[in-house]
């Protein structure tokens, strides 16, 4: 058997093996690269505030989130507002002393306007419902685990998606010709024929469309591998090659039951504001989190640049039980390694390249959905046809 008939049967089968899961991904990633803006499109209920400057204090909203259900802790706060859009809070719940097990809430985001002070409402982010509250969380959850269980999705996800990497190589080899000169005769694989028939228009859709949106594909095949699997996989590789700088979190470990803060947010923010003046930042805080699994709290001092593009921001951490400083952390900085492990996800959205960026991923993400049902229809065609040839 030649190499390119064993590529052409591994090309098939690999390809009808994915063609369920390339279409979802492709459809959800192309929907998810604009969140914010369709999700605040079905719901401007909850993502939009009343005109006007902000005057709530963010802290304050933490108080009230907390005291109106103090089965619940809040976990991320926003401390910075946007002109037009609602602040964000996320919640966790508390342990039940009666049992043991965490309350069971019924929602783990609320919404507040910064300029009337109002609490806008509350939902289930990740929750498996489709009503105009939950669809777009629903369709990431899609996206990102197909609502497996994380001990399964994670290896199931992260396997598919190598092989899909793979795949772009052996598709990518069919395309080159035979016939010589083969540089004069692959340009024709990108172009679609003109006054071509049903069937050749689907394959060259295929194979066009596959040639031009080829290192784009690899891309999303290869960061999506390492945000399934990169922890397990790709880390272990990388400090072959350089260091890693470890987390405060990886530094401390996670306990065996949540860690409940004993300062408050506002006692704590103070101290990462101090910090930040000694390293000599001036970004104001945007956001802090706090981690049940380590006690550590994590402000973050963001910038515009680093807003567009979603690469993270410079950091603060402190213990949530004594107000330790625990470090600091800059995106896209320190050890070749540790510039390599920030990139996948602002690569994958594609809001590294701002909104151009996320357009290129939406399109590929339609494109991705168009090679898979193009590919089974060729394959259908053919199928056909040696039956056909065989009866």
């Amino acid at each position: 058997m030649g190499w390119r008939r064993a590529a052409t049967r591994a090309h098939r089968y690999v390809g009808l093996a994915l063609a369920l899961f390339l279409t979802v991904a492709g459809l959800s990633g192309a929907v998810i690269a604009f969140t914010d803006e369709i999700d605040g499109w079905l719901n401007p209920h909850l993502r939009r505030a009343a005109t006007g400057v902000p005057t709530a204090d963010p802290l304050d909203f933490v108080d009230r989130i907390e005291a109106a259900d103090p089965r619940g802790m809040v976990t991320f706060a926003s401390l910075a507002f946007q002109a037009g859009r609602s602040a964000l809070y996320f919640v966790k719940p508390r342990v039940d002393p009666a049992t043991g097990r965490p309350y069971r809430l019924g929602y783990n985001q609320v919404f507040a306007d910064p300029v009337t002070g109002a609490i806008l409402g509350r939902r289930q982010w990740g929750a498996f419902a489709f009503d105009r509250a939950h669809l777009l969380p629903a369709i990431y959850e899609i996206h990102y685990s197909l609502f497996l269980p994380e001990a399964l999705s994670g290896w199931f996800l992260g396997l598919l998606a190598a092989a899909w990497a793979i795949d772009c190589f052996v598709g990518a080899s069919l395309t080159l010709p035979r016939a010589r000169p083969r540089p004069g005769n692959w340009l024709r694989a990108w172009t679609l024929k003109r006054r071509a028939g049903p069937y050749r228009r689907t394959l060259d859709l295929h194979r066009a469309g596959g040639l031009w949106l080829w290192l784009v594909l690899l891309l999303l095949a290869l960061t999506g591998f390492y945000l399934r699997v990169g922890e397990d996989m790709v880390r272990p590789l990388l400090l072959h090659f350089s260091s890693l700088t470890p987390s405060p979190y990886e530094l401390r470990g996670e306990a065996e039951a949540d860690v409940a803060p004993v300062l408050p947010l506002r006692a704590v923010l103070p101290l990462a504001t101090a910090e930040r003046d000694r390293l000599g930042w001036t970004d104001a805080p945007t956001a802090a989190s706090y981690d049940l699994h380590t006690g550590i709290y994590a402000v973050a001092f963001q910038s515009a640049r680093y807003a567009e593009r979603a690469i993270g921001a410079p950091t603060v951490y402190v213990d949530g039980g004594d107000g330790r400083i625990l470090g600091h952390s800059e995106p896209l900085t320190g050890t070749a390694a540790d510039i390599i492990v920030d990139l996948p996800r602002p690569l994958h959205g594609g809001k590294l390249g701002g909104l151009p960026g996320r357009i290129l991923v939406a399109a590929a993400g339609l494109g991705t959905a168009m090679l898979s049902i193009t590919g089974i229809a060729v394959w259908i065609r053919k199928r056909r046809g040696r039956l056909r040839d065989a009866a």
